[in-house]
């Protein structure tokens, strides 16, 4: 009897893991228009039109190119609408002369071969995706800032990522081939993550300790770019300013 009592026991507990596996699955989850909302709600209260940050750069794999060093000092710009700037901060070239990329509503330009850098152009077209829609609180700016880059709002499911159970838009994280998805914090509601197409690969841009004493809720800590298994790039924020005054001309 001890030995039957112990057997149900197990199973019950086995049982009860598994609910607690599936909670996210089995969770009631909020319509796209309801997370965009929302997401966009806790942005516009930032009162944020331009974020201006530097950090160091790594590139890695297929993004570091021959000769090329694999950390440099960089400089990363913000701005809406649809603006972002990656600029390398080297330290002999005048600043007309260093390194950049540049998007611009979706027009993707630049100097010294960084904007020929597949990477390159994932992060910042990620960047302008998930921070530099159009100010407004109704979610329909960064709606339509994830639909052109593919994700489908007919469809919610939820996700871990980085230890945070989020909300994942387009479809779910499990999937063998994943579609363009978006990934929103379910407690901050903040962007986590966006895994899209661009130039006929697959990135997954990945955003990190958001709310740290660097970035604050102006930009996560650090930004990566993926492809599969490989990290191409890497970010890290070392100081952040809010609404600087960006000349249009940078992008």
């Amino acid at each position: 009897m001890n030995r039957r009592r112990a057997v149900t026991a197990v199973a019950a507990a086995a049982a009860a893991a598994g609910l607690l596996t599936a909670a996210p699955a089995l969770a009631y989850l909020l319509p796209a228009s309801a997370i965009l909302r929302k997401a966009s709600e806790t942005r516009a209260g930032l009162e944020l039109t331009a974020v201006e940050a530097t950090g160091s750069l790594e590139l890695r794999g297929a993004a570091l190119a021959a000769g090329a060093p694999p950390t440099v000092t960089a400089r990363l710009l913000v701005k809406t609408p649809a603006r972002a700037r990656l600029e390398l901060l080297v330290a002999d070239a005048a600043e007309e002369e260093r390194p950049a990329a540049m998007v611009k509503e979706g027009r993707l330009a630049g100097r010294g071969g960084l904007e020929q850098q597949p990477a390159v152009a994932a992060l910042l077209r990620g960047l302008v995706t998930l921070l530099a829609w159009p100010p407004g609180a109704d979610g329909q700016a960064l709606g339509e800032a994830l639909a052109r880059r593919g994700v489908k709002l007919d469809e919610v499911s939820l996700g871990r990522f980085n230890g945070r159970l989020a909300w994942v838009l387009g479809g779910r994280l499990n999937d063998p081939k994943p579609p363009p998805l978006a990934l929103i914090d379910k407690e901050s509601w903040m962007p986590l993550r966006l895994l899209f197409a661009e130039g006929g690969a697959t990135y997954d841009l990945r955003f990190l300790d958001w709310n740290s004493a660097v970035g604050a809720d102006r930009l996560p800590r650090v930004i990566e770019v993926w492809s599969g298994t490989e990290l191409l790039l890497r970010f890290s924020t070392e100081k952040t300013t809010a609404n600087p005054r960006l000349a249009d001309s940078l992008f």
